[in-house]
């Protein structure tokens, strides 16, 4: 997850450097985008919440299961890259709050971090959710079955 931050920061670095080349100011963040982070993360959180319930009645399809831990990984990364990116951006307007459009670039970006950072909990609630304990009984094969009697 450090990664993931790290590199979402040296791109929006990288971003930042390239608007100045071009004498161009970074677009505020609508907010739109925390909004929908915010709603994503309540959604896997909701859905982290059922899975042990699902996992212990096996109403849950391996194709599925493996497509959430994939939707959860995803969250993950994607929180983790959009706080590393939004902290950079919010940092580089930090220094010159007395004009309105940074303060609002300041404000929206810290929002957006984080909202990104409650997606990035959401996703490793999600994933953990995913897990099933080694000492789970299950007949799927495991310890029971190697275990001659």
């Amino acid at each position: 997850m450090a990664i993931s931050a790290v590199a979402g920061a040296l791109v929006c670095v990288v971003l930042l450097i390239v608007l100045d080349l071009f004498s161009a100011f970074p677009p505020v963040v609508p907010w739109t985008v925390p909004g929908v982070l915010v709603v994503m993360a309540v959604a896997a959180w909701i859905f982290a919440r059922s899975m042990p319930r699902r996992r212990e009645e096996r109403s849950i399809s391996s194709g599925e299961a493996v497509a959430v831990l994939l939707v959860a990984k995803s969250m993950v990364m994607t929180g983790a890259v959009l706080a590393g990116g939004h902290a950079v951006y919010v940092g580089r307007f930090v220094s010159s709050l007395f004009a309105e459009q940074p303060t609002a670039r300041v404000l929206q970006g810290s929002v957006t971090i984080i909202a990104s950072l409650l997606l990035a909990m959401a996703g490793y609630a999600l994933e953990k959710a995913c897990l099933i304990s080694v000492d789970d009984d299950s007949d799927e094969g495991g310890s029971q079955a190697s275990n001659p009697a």
